[in-house]
């Protein structure tokens, strides 16, 4: 199998779904304004429950990109975004 060319973005400044169905997560890039809690992505396509994929610190005020190497963690039921403490967040899947 070759490589994956065919991503998508998702921007979300609140609590909510990605995407459904069988994925990766491929990077993603987060604007912190008042740090607080952890941003957490979760394979789940509905709810902030289930397998934790990712979580990362909002401890920073600032926008950063998070880089995920190789092909990116695989979600096998979608990917629901809890970003506490982010005030927006672009997810990047395929």
């Amino acid at each position: 199998m070759g490589m994956q060319y065919d991503v998508k973005a998702t921007y979300r400044t609140t609590d909510g779904a990605i995407a459904t169905g069988r994925m990766r997560l491929k990077g993603l890039t987060v604007t912190v304004s008042t740090p607080g809690a952890a941003l957490i992505v979760y394979d789940n396509a509905s709810a902030a429950s289930g397998t934790v994929l990712l979580t990362v610190s909002t401890a920073v005020a600032g926008s950063f990109p998070v880089v995920i190497p190789g092909e990116g963690i695989l979600a096998l039921d979608g990917l629901y975004l809890d970003i506490n403490g982010a005030a927006a967040v672009t997810a990047y899947y395929g």
